[in-house]
């Protein structure tokens, strides 16, 4: 058993009295019998109580294991003395209760399971017994009286622990379930996200966009997509290396989430290449927000470190038609986003229009 120590939650007190009522735990009526235990039984033999207990328990290879990690026998026999001169008294008060439930968290925190609290309580419930003074076993009303009190008192203790290993139990299984579903949401992000970028990566944004595809067919509404590209980064790699490109993409990719729309998926597609899904969009202002994420970018040079780079990009949009699958929208962005590096770079370019739109 551990010491006593002030409760820091106040337990419900309609709940303790329901608590009281369910052992014929009377207040009045207990009040002798406690004084009783504690004159009688406890003070007087405190020393041997604790020290027959403490036997008993060592007896016991599990319990041993755990005063052998957490603990000395003399610091045990010490918080189990301060145990014994507190056991029943005002045990009717929030503190008693919240002091009781905290012994049980206690023990099961260190690794004292809960079969093994309750035998030890067991045991405990016979030296008290024992140690019950001839005065009293002689007088019989005075003798039923106390050892009813001793099962009861014990009852309440052990209630009130076991009561906190559970709640124990349960708080650790919602860690446990909250942990797993923190590592379950942080996999499935792993699995959507490019991670160099922390853009979407090449497979969900294509999922992504057959989702927004099958949306905009199904209610009819416009949507574009953009494929846009970094001009001359085979350049840039081969004169200043892959980790200085690593960051280009980086800075790049921030720039232009930044000059899209909150609503707007930006993907990396594949390389220096990116995939931009504008839903509720036609091409007017699908152009709009190609142009303002390419001005973004170039708005300033990219610096990384000591070195200072110019980076351009070129896009290619194209408007969802309503007989158009995932693969034929990208492939006309993409035929826009060739015009547009065959027109010098560093600008925006439309498909070529000849199937009616939505």
């Amino acid at each position: 058993m551990l010491a006593p120590g002030p409760g820091h939650c106040i337990q419900d007190e309609n709940a303790i009295a329901e608590r009281l009522q369910l052992l014929d735990l009377d207040r009045a009526d207990t009040a002798v019998s406690c004084q009783d235990l504690q004159d009688s039984v406890i003070a007087p033999n405190v020393d041997s109580i604790v020290s027959g207990f403490c036997d008993v328990l060592i007896q016991e290879e599990a319990f041993n294991a755990v005063v052998a990690k957490h603990s000395t026998r003399e610091r045990l026999q010490d918080t189990m003395r301060r145990y014994m001169l507190s056991l029943g008294v005002g045990f009717a008060e929030p503190a008693y209760h919240e002091e009781r439930r905290r012994i049980g968290k206690v023990h099961q925190a260190i690794g004292v399971s809960q079969s093994l609290y309750q035998c030890a309580f067991r045991h405990l419930q016979d030296l008290l017994i024992e140690h019950i003074p001839a005065s009293i076993r002689e007088d019989a009303a005075a003798y039923d009286r106390l050892l009813r009190f001793v099962l009861k008192i014990t009852a309440l203790d052990m209630s009130l622990a076991v009561e906190s290993y559970c709640d124990a139990r349960v708080s650790g299984l919602k860690e446990s379930l909250e942990s797993e579903r923190d590592e379950t949401e942080r996999l499935r992000k792993l699995s959507i996200t490019d991670w160099l970028t922390e853009l979407h990566n090449h497979s969900y944004s294509r999922r992504c966009l057959g989702a927004a595809l099958d949306r905009a067919q199904r209610e009819g509404t416009d949507m574009c997509v953009i494929m846009a590209d970094l001009d001359h980064f085979k350049q840039i790699n081969d004169a200043h290396g892959h980790l200085i490109g690593d960051e280009v993409l980086r800075i790049a990719a921030a720039r232009m989430v930044s000059g899209a729309r909150s609503k707007d998926r930006v993907a990396r597609y594949g390389g220096e290449e990116f995939l931009f899904i504008l839903q509720n969009t036609d091409l007017e202002e699908g152009v709009e927000v190609a142009e303002r994420v390419r001005a973004r970018l170039n708005s300033d040079a990219v610096h990384c470190g000591e070195t200072t780079l110019d980076v351009t990009l070129s896009l290619g949009l194209a408007q969802a038609r309503d007989t158009d699958s995932v693969d034929d929208l990208i492939e006309r962005a993409d035929s826009a986003l060739y015009e547009a590096k065959a027109a010098g770079r560093n600008c925006v370019r439309t498909e070529q229009r000849q199937d009616p739109q939505f």
